[in-house]
C-alpha cells in the first residue's frame, strides 16, 4: 500500500513538474489551446479544419476564441506562431528579423536535404541568389515586349485547341501553357511537355502532393519517425516520387544546356546561371544542384499561383453570367476582335482587373502563407518569441476582414473602382509582401491578365447542361484549389 501510495505521490510530483515548466516555458507565448505532449495540438486542429472547411479557418476559430490576433498552436513538439489581420501581418512580412526559413522534415524532404535555392532558403546564400534572379529576369524582359509576345503565343495555340460548342476541363488546356511559359523563361525551349499523358502525370503529382500536406508540413513535419512506418499516408512517397520526377526532368535539361552552352550567347535562365557558374568557379553557392532547386522553386510557386488563379476565375465566370457579360463588355469596347490583349490595354480595363483581384481576395491560392523563421529573440506587439520560432500568416482572415472589405463574403469586384479607375488592393499578400515577395510576380500577374482577357475575348463559358458547375467548391491543403469541373465553351 505505502508503495503505491509513494509511486502516486512521485508521478504527482513529476507531473506538476512538467505542468510549472510548461507555464514557465509558455508564458511570453501568445494565447492559445492546451498542448498535449508528444502530439500538441494536431488532434484539436485536424478536427477544425474537417469542421470549418480548411486550416485558414480553423486558425480563424482560434483568434476567435482567444480573442487574439497572435495565437500559439502546438506542431507536435514545435511551438508555432499564427498570426492573423492585417497591422501585425504587413508589419512582419516586412522586417528584417522574421526573413528566415525553419528546416523541418518535410522542407528537407521538399528540398531534397538541403539549404538551396530561393523558396526555401534563407541567409547571405538566399540574398545573393535572389540577387542573381530579380537581375536575369529584368535581362529577359520580364514586363517588356518579349516576356508579352511569349505569352500571347501561348495564348494563340489555346486558342487552336478550343474547339467551337465543346465541353472542356479548360485547366487541362491552359495549364500546358503555364508550363510553357515558364519553360521559354528557364530553358528558351518552347514546350516542356511533348506527350499529353505525361503532362498529366506531372499534373496528378502536385494536386496530390498539395492535398496530403498543408502549410505546417502536416504529419511529416510533426512527426519525422512516421514516414518509416506510413511512408503513404504521411505523403512521403509522393514527396520522394515528385523529387525524382523533377530531378530526372530537370537534369536532362541542364545538361543538354551544358553541351550547347557558348559563353557571351547566353539566351535563357540556365545559361544565366552557366556563365555565372563560370565566373565564379570557387563559389559554393552557383552549382548544378543549386540551380536545379531554383528551376523547382520557379515551376512550383510560379505555376501553381498562375494556373489555380485562372482556374478559379474560369469557374467564377461560369457561374456569374452578368460578370462575365460585363467583362467581355469592357474587353469588347477597348480591344479589337482580331487584336490580341496585351499590358497596354491593362489601364483601360478596369473591371477586368477588380475581377482579377476580387478573385485574389476570396479565393487566395495561399491562404496561410510563410512558414518564416525568427533570426533573434524579439518582440510581436506585447509577447516575446524567441529565436528560431516559425510564424505563420493567416492571408484570409485579411481578405474576410469587413473592416477592409464591406460585406467580404459577397463577390464585389466594384470594390476595387473608384471614379471608373482601378484601385489596386494594398492589403493584398497574393504574391507575398517584403523581400520575400515573389521575383516572378511580374509575369505570374501578366500571364493571368493576358489569359482571362483574351480568353474573354473570344469564348463564353457556360455550365454543362444537366452537369455543372452549380457552385464554388474547393480543395484545401497547402493550397485553396477548385475541384475540378467541366465547362461548355462557347465561341463568341
Amino acid at each position: 500500500m505505502f508503495t503505491i501510495v509513494l509511486l502516486m505521490l512521485i508521478v504527482i510530483l513529476i507531473l506538476s513538474i512538467i505542468f510549472i515548466n510548461i507555464r514557465k516555458n509558455t508564458k511570453l507565448y501568445p494565447p492559445g489551446p492546451f498542448s498535449w505532449p508528444f502530439i500538441g495540438n494536431q488532434i484539436l486542429l485536424k478536427r477544425l479544419t474537417r469542421e470549418f472547411g480548411g486550416q485558414h479557418k480553423a486558425f480563424m476559430e482560434l483568434s476567435k476564441r482567444y480573442n487574439s490576433n497572435i495565437i500559439t498552436v502546438n506542431i507536435s513538439h514545435e511551438k508555432v506562431i499564427i498570426v492573423s489581420g492585417n497591422k501585425f501581418c504587413d508589419m512582419i512580412l516586412q522586417n528584417e528579423e522574421f526573413q528566415g526559413r525553419p528546416w523541418n522534415e518535410f522542407i528537407k524532404i521538399r528540398n531534397m536535404g538541403k539549404k538551396q535555392g530561393i523558396t526555401m532558403n534563407d541567409g547571405a546564400e538566399w540574398k545573393e541568389l535572389r540577387t542573381w534572379m530579380m537581375r536575369t529576369m529584368k535581362i529577359f524582359g520580364f514586363g517588356k515586349s518579349e516576356m508579352i509576345k511569349m505569352i500571347q503565343n501561348q495564348l494563340i495555340i489555346f486558342s487552336e485547341n478550343v474547339n467551337k460548342n465543346k465541353i472542356h476541363r479548360l485547366k487541362l488546356l491552359f495549364i500546358p501553357a503555364v508550363i510553357n511559359i515558364l519553360w521559354t523563361f528557364a530553358t528558351g525551349e518552347i514546350t516542356a511537355f511533348n506527350k499529353q499523358q505525361k503532362l498529366e502525370y506531372f499534373l496528378d503529382l502536385l494536386e496530390r502532393r498539395s492535398r496530403c500536406f498543408d502549410i505546417t508540413g502536416g504529419l511529416l513535419a510533426a512527426f519525422p519517425w512516421i514516414r518509416y512506418i506510413a511512408p503513404e499516408i504521411s505523403g512521403y512517397n509522393i514527396m520522394c516520387l515528385l523529387n525524382k520526377e523533377l530531378k530526372d526532368f530537370l537534369m536532362k535539361t541542364i545538361n543538354d544546356h551544358k553541351e550547347k552552352y557558348n559563353p557571351g550567347n547566353e539566351a535563357d535562365l540556365i545559361d544565366m546561371f552557366f556563365r555565372e557558374m563560370k565566373e565564379n568557379e570557387e563559389s559554393t553557392i552557383f552549382t548544378e544542384e543549386q540551380l536545379m532547386m531554383i528551376l523547382i522553386d520557379l515551376f512550383l510557386a510560379g505555376f501553381t499561383t498562375t494556373s489555380t488563379t485562372l482556374d478559379f476565375l474560369f469557374l467564377i465566370m461560369t457561374l456569374y453570367p452578368d460578370v462575365q457579360r460585363k467583362v467581355q463588355k469592357e474587353i469588347d469596347s477597348v480591344i479589337p476582335h482580331d487584336k490580341l490583349p496585351s499590358m497596354e490595354d491593362k489601364a483601360k480595363l478596369p473591371y477586368v482587373e477588380a475581377v482579377i483581384n476580387e478573385t485574389y481576395r476570396l479565393w487566395p491560392v495561399f491562404p496561410i502563407i510563410g512558414p518564416r523563421r525568427v533570426l533573434c529573440d524579439t518582440n510581436i506587439d506585447k509577447y516575446m518569441i524567441p529565436k528560431n520560432t516559425t510564424i505563420l500568416f493567416n492571408a484570409y482572415s485579411i481578405n474576410k476582414d469587413p473592416n477592409l472589405y464591406p460585406e467580404p463574403d459577397k463577390f464585389m469586384p466594384e470594390r476595387f473602382i473608384k471614379n471608373g479607375v482601378f484601385v489596386p488592393d494594398e492589403n493584398s499578400l497574393q504574391f507575398g509582401k517584403g523581400k520575400r515577395r515573389c521575383p516572378g510576380h511580374i509575369l505570374a500577374k501578366a500571364t493571368i491578365f493576358i489569359f482571362f482577357t483574351g480568353i474573354m475575348q473570344k469564348y463564353t463559358l457556360l455550365p454543362v447542361p444537366g452537369k455543372g458547375p452549380y457552385s464554388i467548391e474547393f480543395d484545401s491543403g497547402i493550397t485553396l484549389t477548385p475541384k475540378s469541373y467541366d465547362v461548355l465553351v462557347e465561341k463568341r
